[in-house]
Order: structure tokens, then sequence, then C-alpha cells
């Protein structure tokens, strides 16, 4: 229920990239302005993480995952309705807030029931099926957007969420949770002493400042690539869609090896192989002559994105056992702060730019990013750090 969850959660979350020119169109905005729906999106997904993480901690991770589901099919479903991208923005905010829950709490309840050296499997196996939603909802989204239109995709990713949700309510009660040391009261003043409590762990603060840094670039330039494939190549929806596809089948595909290549090079080769696979892919799309050939480097991005981003992910569940909900929900809140201001900040790159601007400095910064990561990675392997 939980992978079903992170599956619906993804798709709508990649929703944008392959319509991001027809939104443009029919809501009489530029694409700049467009893409500023997917920061109002990412920014309330990232903070509201900081709220759902001490909750579950205290409540139950599938119990609140199982609320904010509800809520979040019904956000969806309204932004089909849409008549303004104003009201989009406050519709793509408030579903963003629901589904901040879902991932994050997924990932710590798999922190709970699976040993750390099985642990990276596993959340590769998660990160599967919300690889396999990114896959097919730019497919998806661009033979909707091709056939019918976007409005038709939120109303059925709404649908779709709100069949899942009544799927969970079946489950009467969280499953046994690990034992774990005893929470200190509620509150807020409560709630921030948990934060203090991550934020004292020195690598909690470097790998936080990491994925922030991954978001801006991973998340944040990704979103203009189906308006960069469009204004290129000029191409329909439904190609841009399948082109775009070939991301979440990287990811998918590396999900299901990742254990053994971990393995036979260990986190510092991972973080190294999967930094320099995504960076060398966006430079890769700019002199790319045929609009078919961009998959090669959009499929590397894929792979490689499954090799850095669960090895971080792996790391944050054990920054602080006995309160994973909250290091978490931390990370993601980190992760999608960079992405909304990716999004934003490569948005003014592109309007002053362009588009080779704006993907050799997204491969650019991704390729310093892999360099201090790795280092410090190999450094804590030696025990350095």
């Amino acid at each position: 229920m939980l992978a079903a969850a992170g599956f619906l959660v993804s798709l709508d979350r990649a929703i944008f990239a392959p319509l991001l020119p027809a939104l443009a169109r029919d809501l009489d905005a530029t694409i700049s302005a467009v893409g500023l729906a997917v920061t109002a999106y990412v920014l309330p997904y990232g903070g509201f993480q900081l709220v759902f993480g001490p909750v579950a901690d205290r409540t139950g991770k599938v119990r609140v995952v199982r609320l904010a589901l509800a809520l979040f099919a019904v956000g969806t479903g309204l932004c089909g309705l849409a008549t303004s991208l104003a009201l989009l923005d406050a519709l793509r905010f408030l579903t963003g807030a629901a589904a901040a829950a879902v991932i994050p709490l997924s990932l710590a309840f798999i922190g709970d029931a699976v040993p750390y050296e099985r642990r990276q499997a596993a959340i590769a196996n998660f990160m599967s099926a919300t690889s396999l939603g990114n896959a097919l909802s730019t497919a998806v989204g661009g033979v909707v957007g091709q056939v019918l239109s976007w409005r038709a995709l939120f109303a059925f990713y709404g649908v779709g969420a709100l069949v899942v949700t009544a799927a969970m309510v079946r489950l009467a009660s969280d499953p046994p949770k690990a034992p774990d040391a005893p929470l200190p009261p509620g509150g807020w003043t409560a709630t921030w002493s948990r934060y203090a409590r991550v934020l004292a762990v020195d690598r909690a603060r470097f790998l936080y400042c990491v994925v922030l840094l991954e978001g801006v670039v991973v998340q944040g330039a990704f979103t203009y690539l189906g308006a960069y494939l469009e204004a290129r190549f000029a191409l329909a929806y439904l190609w841009i869609g399948l082109l775009l596809a070939c991301y979440g089948i990287g990811t998918l595909a590396t999900s299901r090896v990742v254990r053994r290549v971990r393995a036979r090079i260990g986190e510092p080769g991972l973080v190294l192989i999967g930094g320099v696979l995504i960076g060398g892919g966006y430079l890769a799309v700019s002199p790319t002559p045929v609009w078919w050939l961009v998959a090669l480097p959009v499929l590397v991005m894929g792979i490689g994105f499954t090799l850095f981003h669960t090895t971080l992910q792996t790391a944050a569940t054990e920054l602080v056992p006995e309160l994973r909900g909250t290091a978490v929900s931390l990370f993601g809140f980190s992760l999608f702060l960079g992405a909304g201001a990716g999004t934003a900040g490569l948005g003014v790159l592109l309007d002053r730019a362009g588009f080779t601007a704006l993907l050799l400095v997204s491969g650019g910064l991704m390729l310093g990013l892999t360099a201090v990561t790795w280092r410090h990675w190999r450094a804590r392997a030696a025990g350095r750090v």
C-alpha cells in the first residue's frame, strides 16, 4: 500500500514536465511563469514534511500517510478545474502539502523494519515504484496531453489516488513499530527539540546541504526539459512524454541491481558514478543533434539518480534511529526546498540566457557537488570523519 501511494505521488509530481507548453498556452502565461506552479507544489511538499515527521514518530507513519493521501486525491482532482494560473498555483500548493507525508514516512517505515545492510536494496525497491510513477507520468502526460488535455490528466490522477486511499482505509492500524527510545512530550517546543537533536549530528548537516543542492540541479532543471524539447525539435507532447519517460526507466532498471552494485563498489563508488552520470547527462543533452538521441542522456541521468540519491536516502534513515521520521522528513524538506528554489532560479536563467545555458550550468553544478560528496563519503569510509 505504501508503494502504491508513493507511485501515485510520483505520478502527480512529474506531471508538468511534458505539459508545460500546453499549460502556458491555455492559461495565457509564459513557460517560466507556469514553471512557478512547480515551485508552488514542491515548496509545501518540502515544508510540510517538517510537520509530518514528528507527528508520525508519535502517532504512526501509516496512519498519517492514509489521511494525507485522501487530501492529496481531492486536491489533485480539483486542479483539473482551475481556470487561472493563480488558482492552479493555490491548488498545487495544497496538494503538495498533503503529498509531503507519503514518500518520506514510507522511507522512515522501511528504516524501522529493515536492517541497515539490506536497507538500500529495500529503499531501491520502494523507489522503483516511485520511479515507475515518474516514468508513466511523463509518458501518460504526453499521450493524454496530445489526445485529450492536461485537465483530464489531473482528473485521472485524482481518481486513482481515491482508489488507493480507499484500499488503505482497510488497514486497521499501523504495522508494529520497531522499539525506539522514549520520545519527548508533544507540542511545538518538543517538535523543534527533535529537529535540533537531528541537526546536532555533523553528518546530518552535511547530508542535508548535499540533498538541497541536488534538488536545485536534478529536480529544478528536469522541469524544463520538456519545454526544451518542444522549443528545439518542435516535438508533440506524446514524444516529449516518451523521451522523458526514459529517466524513469533508468531509475527503475537500476533499482533492481543497486544492491549488487553497492556490494562491489561501496557507497563512495555509488556517489561518484551516480553523480557523474547525472551531470554528464545534462551536459550531453544540448549538443545532441537529433531528438531521438536525447533518450540516451535522459536514460543515463535516471541511472545516475538511483545510484546517487538512494545512497543519500539510506544514510538519512540512520542519522538518529529513534527519530527516524523526523530525520527523513528533514531530508525530504531539504530536497524539495532545493527543487523549488532551483525551478524558480533556473527559470530566471532560462529567460535571460536560454536553454543551453540552463543545461550547462546544471551539469557543471552537479559535477562539482559530486566531487565534494564523494570526498566526504570516501573520508567517512576510511574513518577520517
